[in-house]
């Protein structure tokens, strides 16, 4: 299985009037958000899930209208989330699945990852950035650092 752990994509300044998780793409981010669905749309993804922030559900919306598949909001993947809980959000899926999240939850999954044995290849969480995290079926494997620049997929780690 692969998971496609992306980080969201650039948004509106903090301080621009909205509550928090209400926070919108900024027009960069949503350039970013299509070039992540370009990158994704044809790698087998059957889930999309995202935090309930309006940036998260942005970043993949585009990804999901292209395979027609729904965004399923978890607020486990929400900022200041317990890593635990996280962790059986993703550990959910059986199938490859994108999930969106924030810059202090994309670290610690990793971090986790590693923890429990996965190599891994790369380093960084920039704004529409993708992890790309391939599990054996009994435990996660090996993770890859995409940056936004990055425009092809890693091959699978068996």
């Amino acid at each position: 299985m692969r998971l496609y752990l992306v980080r969201h994509a650039h948004a509106g300044d903090r301080s621009s009037g909205h509550h928090d998780i209400y926070r919108p793409l900024s027009p960069k981010g949503h350039r970013r958000a299509e070039s992540i669905a370009d990158l994704l749309a044809a790698t087998g993804v059957r889930r999309i899930l995202s935090s309930p922030a309006t940036r998260c559900v942005q970043t993949v919306e585009p990804l999901a209208s292209r395979l027609g598949l729904e965004v399923e909001e978890h607020p486990d993947l929400w900022e200041g989330s317990e890593r635990k809980r996280v962790m059986a959000v993703l550990g959910q899926g059986e199938v490859p699945m994108v999930a969106c999240s924030h810059g202090d939850i994309v670290p610690g999954v990793i971090e986790k990852v590693i923890e429990k044995g996965a190599t891994s290849t790369g380093r960084g969480c920039e704004k529409g950035s993708i992890w790309v995290l391939d599990h054996n079926g009994r435990k996660w494997i090996h993770a890859t650092y995409l940056d936004r620049r990055t425009d092809r997929l890693p091959d699978q780690h068996a």
